[in-house]
């Protein structure tokens, strides 16, 4: 089913090229509806969802209260009881990202300063942000916790949340209830590249707001990537991925199904599973064989099941350089001893450790972000978090003395550059 290979430059080269995304066809359609929301709003979003979201019914664009409130009554207390767990277990890993003093509170600025000179950084929230929340093929409530809570723990005030709408006009109940949940209220029935546009330049119901987060498909990345520096964004992230590392063969169906989890997700996906150990890999791709028919999602895994690899490598220092070279959104430890590969690896979003932590866990309920960085961007990005929603400010004061005492190098500094003003607004406050 899967080839074994030894060569895993060529193999991620070839995984991560093929994801790029960038066709001429993508950048037209982009832009086309870039234009057109920005020209005609509200009537240009709907549109664009009768044509790519297939609604076949007159909407309001906003989520009204009734809708809210209604969807308690669809969904079993069961599920919300699940879903308050998750947000407590969420909640708690987010917070310890918080800044060590409260953002607004400039105390520390004082306390720890000197007579002459007062430096710190001031933290603050964003004003705003954008929840963009997929919905294409089922729906996602897990990614409204994600995004939702570490700006809830930021701080920011106002929370919107995008989604695409089914065919009859409406939101599904368990996305409805996840975000009731989570404390936002202002959703807008709006998916693609639609609701991207609609959030950064605003619209006669979508208000523009400051930053964009959330994962979505080539179209949506596209589209985030155009309104950057208009507006900020998390990241740009792409299809699901997986690698799993396993140095025992009594784990091999665990290895299997890790790569069929990812590779359920989209067609693009990406699973790759790497060994010192062939036999190891052949007991993989028989688990794959044994497990793909029972998955229900046949009409994806049809189409990803080519982007499953499997690499043998000569040792266990050559699996942590072929895991820092492929740098992958969820890393995989099946091992009983994962602790002691954990120094080794420099480049992973989301790392899973031993054979009893899957990565439903972090996708669900655990308390990690599931919103990562992909095709190898954990190289310099990370998870979605707290400060993702931060700014901050640099403060200082320097007293006259102080002043004084800089003046000197000041004089050199400013000449070598040119920057004579520079150094007149030195000299003026220190004559009088």
């Amino acid at each position: 089913m899967l080839n074994i290979s030894e060569d895993y430059k060529k193999t991620i080269n070839e995984l991560h090229s093929s994801n790029s995304g960038n066709s001429e066809e993508v950048k037209e359609t982009l832009t086309t509806i870039q234009k057109e929301v920005k020209l005609n709003g509200d009537a240009a979003i709907q549109a664009f969802s009768k044509k790519f979201d297939k609604v076949n019914v007159e909407y309001d664009l906003k989520v009204s209260e009734e809708e809210l409130r209604n969807a308690f009554y669809h969904v079993p207390d069961s599920f919300v009881v699940a879903l308050k767990k998750s947000i407590k277990n969420i909640t708690t890993f987010h917070k310890p990202q918080l800044p060590h003093f409260s953002p607004k509170d400039l105390s520390n600025y004082l306390a720890n300063a000197t007579t002459d000179i007062k430096q710190s950084i001031r933290y603050l929230p964003i004003d705003s942000a954008g929840l963009y929340v997929p919905g294409g093929r089922a729906p996602l409530p897990s990614t409204i916790l994600m995004n939702a809570i570490p700006a809830k723990v930021a701080g920011v005030e106002k929370l919107i949340m995008t989604t695409p709408p089914q065919a009859n006009g409406k939101i599904s109940p368990q996305t409805l209830v996840a975000a009731k949940c989570c404390g936002i209220s202002d959703i807008f029935k709006v998916g693609g590249a639609q609701a991207i546009f609609g959030m950064a330049y605003g619209t006669e119901t979508i208000p523009k707001i400051d930053k964009i987060v959330g994962p979505g498909n080539i179209y949506v990345t596209g589209a985030k990537k155009m309104v950057f520096g208009e507006v900020g964004i998390d990241k740009l992230a792409g299809p699901s991925e997986v690698q799993v590392f396993i140095d025992n063969i009594k784990y091999a169906k665990y290895a299997a199904l890790e790569m069929l989890a990812q590779l359920e997700h989209d067609p693009l996906a990406i699973a790759l599973a790497v060994s010192t150990d062939k036999d190891t890999l052949i007991a993989i791709n028989d688990a794959i064989a044994f497990y793909l028919p029972t998955c229900k999602r046949q009409d994806i895994l049809a189409k990803s099941i080519k982007n499953g690899k499997l690499l043998l490598a000569k040792s266990n220092d050559d699996c942590m350089t072929i895991t820092n070279h492929f740098a992958p959104e969820h890393l995989v430890l099946l091992s009983d001893t994962p602790e002691k590969y954990l120094n080794d690896i420099r480049h992973a979003g989301s790392i899973f450790m031993g054979p009893y932590t899957p990565v439903t866990l972090g996708d669900f309920y655990a308390g990690p972000n599931h919103v990562l960085p992909t095709s190898g961007t954990s190289r310099f990005s990370s998870p979605l978090g707290v400060m993702d929603f931060m700014k901050f400010s640099s403060v200082l004061q320097y007293s006259k003395e102080a002043l004084k005492k800089a003046e000197k190098d000041l004089t050199i500094l400013t000449e070598m550059e040119g920057l004579d003003a520079h150094f007149k607004c030195v000299s003026e406050r220190l004559a009088e």
